[in-house]
């Protein structure tokens, strides 16, 4: 008997042993695929490899993590992938990945890590700031934050909150909140001194709150960082860093310096792609050409420009192009290599043949669904273009209606569909009332002033006297035409 149950115990403690070493060995495992996700994509980027290839990349990886079970770094390839399609242009390829990350996020939330989660929310941010769905991305923003506090590591939380911090700042400049945009630049720059944090408060003073002299003093603090190799900036931060010092010298009018800082940006962004940055290069190139008067470069980036703009149109039907060749070519390698080990010359030479037709068949197969999808795209998008501008027609008969019956919620009402004019009118005269403003909105739909006398219960020399305190107010003069000079403001 007692036999038998030293033949138990030592079968027990060898299956627990051999267990237990099975998954520290799965657990180191883990670990490194997870230093690889997270590191590797950032070494690709600083050698300015390019972004379709990091793509690719990380879509091997996500096969790879999906093979193997781990959840986390299938989500982890899903964010990366978002992050690259945002850089590239591509917010709709970067939401579809991230939802598939949220997706495995929801069924296994109590195996991820904080960092994981506030990573995968500040992506969504990112992809909808490219998408221009502001109110979106900030929501999203405040969600990265949230699991950003919560994140153990002290360095790696200041270093996410500076990010998350910065990325909230862009969302509020679109906003119009100028302070709050430079309060959250400068909480981020207290967390973590980064070239890109210390770029964007320079432009800040150049750009939105223009001080020159606070903006040369940033501008010193990111050479400094820069020549010191402070945080180690990457191309792509460098490069937005010359861009803004040539908007420095461009509003001293110093057109020469500013090419001269532009031409450095160029050189820095020239292999990563990004391209609203190189837009953005170009742009300014051409309006110092044109000022400095050399009409033959202005034209030349003029037409880069154009070219940029349309190819960033047709980025994702290259990206996959791109993606499915790439693929194809190095599983065409990779089974030359594995049938030279295995088969005869004659039985490579056949397996080659057949891969070959099948190749070709995959590819012609793939580009009429690529044909037949646009299509299908572009006949959706036409579609809810004809409903967007029946249900725009809808809201402006309602705004009539509302200024003929004197309604309390015009000017809230106006303010919603055409928010633009009111902007615009401000930025004019910031002391601008409420009065002021309804009283501009009724011309601007194109009432008369008997219409308004009419519709606000005053006499019609009432009106023009309140025409000609506007003009005042407005720097006009009595001949401009306040109908013609309003609707010039904002494009209808």
């Amino acid at each position: 008997m007692k036999y038998f149950q030293h033949i138990f115990q030592f079968l027990f403690t060898v299956g627990f042993l051999f267990s237990s070493g099975l998954l520290f060995s799965q657990d180191l495992k883990y670990k490194e695929y997870d230093s690889i996700l997270l590191n590797t994509p950032k070494e690709m980027g600083k050698k300015n490899i390019p972004r379709e290839k990091i793509i690719l990349w990380n879509k091997e990886m996500l096969e790879k993590m999906k093979k193997e079970n781990y959840v986390r770094g299938i989500i982890w390839a899903h964010i990366n992938i978002a992050n690259q399609c945002w850089n590239l242009g591509n917010g709709e390829e970067s939401i579809k990945n991230l939802n598939a990350a949220e997706s495995i996020l929801h069924k296994n939330e109590s195996e991820i890590d904080f960092f994981t989660i506030a990573k995968l929310y500040q992506e969504y941010s990112q992809a909808y700031y490219v998408m221009k769905l502001y109110d979106t991305g900030l929501k999203y923003n405040s969600k990265g934050g949230y699991y950003g506090n919560k994140i153990e590591d002290k360095d790696r939380r200041g270093k996410f909150l500076s990010y998350v911090y910065t990325t909230r700042a862009n969302f509020l400049y679109e906003k119009k909140d100028l302070d709050s945009a430079l309060y959250y630049l400068k909480q981020s720059s207290l967390l973590y001194e980064s070239l890109s944090t210390t770029s964007q408060i320079a432009n800040h003073y150049i750009e939105y709150q223009p001080s020159q002299n606070s903006a040369k003093a940033y501008l010193g603090q990111g050479m400094d960082i820069i020549s010191k190799k402070k945080h180690d900036p990457n191309d792509y931060q460098i490069s937005v860093f010359y861009y803004y010092y040539a908007q420095y010298f461009f509003k001293e009018k110093n057109y020469e310096k500013a090419i001269v800082f532009l031409d450095k940006a160029l050189e820095y962004n020239k292999k990563l792609k990004t391209i609203e940055h190189t837009k953005n290069i170009y742009k300014l190139l051409i309006s110092c050409y044109k000022n400095s008067g050399n009409l033959e470069k202005e034209k030349q980036y003029l037409e880069y420009y154009i070219k940029l703009k349309d190819s960033l149109e047709n980025s994702q039907a290259k990206g996959v192009e791109l993606s499915i060749k790439t693929i194809e070519k190095e599983k065409t390698e990779e089974n030359k290599t594995l049938k030279k080990k295995i088969f005869i010359y004659s039985s490579i030479i056949i397996f080659l043949i057949l891969l070959v037709l099948a190749y070709l068949y995959y590819q012609n197969h793939k580009k009429k669904k690529v044909i037949l999808e646009s299509k299908e795209i572009i006949s959706r998008k036409e579609d809810e273009t004809k409903v967007l501008e029946r249900r725009i027609s809808g809201v402006h008969e309602d705004l009539i209606q509302l200024a003929k019956n004197n309604d309390i919620s015009f000017l809230e009402k106006f303010h919603e569909v055409y928010p633009n004019v009111s902007q615009k009118l401000l930025a004019i005269n910031p002391d601008l009332t409420k009065d002021n403003l309804a009283f501009c909105a009724l011309i601007w739909l194109g009432f008369s002033s008997k219409d308004i006398a009419e519709f606000t219960f005053m006499q019609h020399r009432s009106v023009q006297i309140k025409k000609s305190r506007l003009r005042k107010k407005l720097n006009l003069g009595s001949d401009v035409n306040l109908y013609q000079f309003l609707k010039s403001l904002v494009d209808n």
